[in-house]
């Protein structure tokens, strides 16, 4: 047996193959929270807007001022048509965006917006008599609020970095992280003097893994041109429900 033994070639030594590493699997994608209403919101805050709408915009007069102000709309986002998701909402966020987001006209100071004239009386084409709710009105912001839901339910900027404190019910969230947003909203809020914000118009919502995205362009909201701004954003938006999300939003939102 050693004779044998000593004849049988010894069998090199070779190091083990290392193990390759798998790949970390994509994390699950988090669904997003669905704000869309199927009937219409009727609060307080969003008719003393209504109202200063229709003070500034209804008479032909008013439908002549407001026209440019809704062709740049059209420009910026995206000429908005009846079978688009959200057809109505997107129309009533045009006409807020037209009085109370925008200078009135090319010449006027940033802040001279349709709604302050209406306040101050420059528009004589209807009657209005101005209110404290009406004047919170024209003070409204808008923006893309991450949703913490809660006791009071807190919502901050992803635009401006704003956190508010919300006055209203709104919901219903599915279950999230304790740490993580509920939702990822574009609302329209109103001031109450107490410190805290109504919600004028139902809330428009947007895939949550947008987040990412916005996270990444951190950077440039300091820059002389912020990107990406509520325009954007809502170009985004429209071009991805109309894809019907299957490209994500965040390629959308880098498409000029």
């Amino acid at each position: 047996m050693g004779f044998w033994r000593s004849l049988r070639r010894v069998r090199p030594v070779v190091p083990r193959p290392r193990a390759e590493r798998q790949p970390d699997p994509d994390p699950p994608r988090r669904a997003p929270v669905l704000a869309r209403v199927t009937t219409e919101r009727v609060s307080a805050a969003g008719e003393a807007i209504d109202v200063l709408a229709a003070a500034a915009f209804s008479t032909a007069r008013g439908r002549a001022r407001v026209a440019p102000l809704l062709d740049r709309f059209d420009r910026e986002v995206g000429v908005l048509g009846p079978d688009d998701p959200d057809f109505e909402l997107l129309q009533v966020t045009r006409m807020d965006w037209a009085l109370c987001d925008v200078p009135a006209t090319p010449d006027a100071a940033p802040g001279d917006t349709w709604a302050w004239r209406t306040l101050r009386g420059e528009v004589a084409d209807h009657s209005f008599v101005p209110s404290p709710l009406r004047t919170a009105a024209a003070r409204s912001i808008v923006g893309l609020f991450e949703i913490y839901p809660g006791e009071p339910t807190w919502a901050r900027d992803r635009i401006s970095g704003v956190v508010v404190r919300l006055l209203d019910a709104v919901g219903p969230f599915a279950p999230a992280e304790p740490d993580q947003p509920a939702g990822l909203w574009e609302l329209r809020l109103v001031p109450d003097q107490a410190g805290g914000f109504y919600v004028a118009r139902a809330p428009i919502d947007y895939p949550i893994e947008l987040l990412d995205a916005l996270e990444h362009e951190f950077p440039r909201r300091f820059e002389p041109t912020p990107w990406p701004g509520l325009q954007d954003l809502r170009r985004a938006r429209l071009r991805y429900l109309r894809a019907g999300g299957r490209t994500p939003i965040s390629r959308m939102l880098r498409w000029r």
